[in-house]
């Protein structure tokens, strides 16, 4: 039953900042319900301990190809100051050992090889899992056999992710070294330059985090996803990581949840916030999912793929 403000205002003659708050709360609301159909604890679980396997794999491969065009030292010390603000300096500096130890060279071409291929395997085997539970959300599933077809192009386009990201990284780093450089000058001049380039520097992480969001709901879902719901999904998304790596942060540090582990409590706060972290992403792939429902689009399986349930 219609109400008297109902009646009076209807929902196209609403203003339009009550309107898109209205749509925004309606599709957050449909995707949380939506969200808690499936057992997305348990898939953030199973993600953060397939992480803990991959991750070396995923980082000596981007940083394999970031340093190809950039200072190697640079590289890595981007990355694991980068890491140090998410997960704390004294664990990004395990992490950083843990990777020293699985990036040893080996001796002979055959044992190089066979390295590189099992880095390879172990680092797309966390895109697999992360693609599972992208296509529960968009209700889509692999044809019967279709096993070794699946198994080719997800490893592929998780490498091509992996490539992706060690690009961005890059892009990121000589971005942010022209905004420091174009900072010092303007803080010569311009006493609010440093606050210019501290800014500058948090859109530009931002920016970044929403690319590497539009890439994965992108590509990894076995579903044709118009760009245009990809911006949107990864752009809320984006701002949900944000806002919620400040309070896992904050959680892990006044818990002290890796103290009780000794030398492991490293690998656990680093499976703790790589739990939280795959529950906002799931939870922004499910948005992203119920906005394009609610645009109406025609959402398509891969040649490969098909639909487990009608969308409606």
């Amino acid at each position: 039953m219609a109400t008297t403000t109902d009646k009076q205002y209807p929902a196209e003659h609403r203003p339009f900042a009550v309107r898109h708050i209205a749509h925004f709360w309606s599709t957050l609301k449909r995707s949380g319900q939506e969200f808690f159909k499936g057992d997305p604890l348990t898939e953030a679980s199973s993600l953060a301990f397939t992480t803990i396997f991959a991750l070396p794999g995923v980082l000596i491969l981007a940083l394999m190809v970031a340093s190809t065009f950039y200072d190697a030292a640079a590289v890595r010390e981007a990355l694991y100051g980068q890491a140090g603000s998410l997960i704390g300096a004294s664990t990004a500096n395990d992490l950083a050992g843990i990777v020293q130890n699985a990036d040893k060279k080996k001796t002979g071409i055959f044992s190089q090889v066979l390295g590189l291929v099992a880095l390879a395997v172990s680092a797309s085997a966390l895109f697999a899992s992360l693609q599972n539970s992208l296509n529960r959300i968009w209700k889509v599933k692999q044809k019967p056999g279709k096993a070794i077809v699946r198994y080719l192009l997800t490893r592929l386009t998780s490498l091509a992710l992996i490539s992706s990201f060690g690009f961005l990284l890059l892009v990121s780093l000589v971005v942010d070294a022209a905004v420091v450089a174009i900072g010092e000058r303007l803080g010569a001049w311009l006493p609010a330059g440093t606050m210019l380039v501290g800014v500058a520097g948090l859109f530009l992480s931002f920016a970044v985090v929403t690319t590497v969001f539009a890439m994965v709901f992108k590509f990894l879902p076995d579903m044709r996803i118009a760009w245009r719901t990809v911006w949107v999904g990864s752009l809320f998304t984006a701002l949900l990581f944000s806002g919620g790596k400040y309070l896992i942060g904050l959680y892990i540090a006044k818990t002290g949840a890796g103290d009780a582990y000794g030398a492991g409590g490293a690998l656990i706060i680093i499976m703790l916030w790589v739990y939280y972290a795959a529950i906002l992403t799931l939870f922004g792939a499910q948005f992203t999912y119920v906005t394009a429902l609610q645009r109406g689009e025609h959402m398509q399986p891969l040649p490969h793929a098909v639909k487990t349930t009608p969308s409606n």
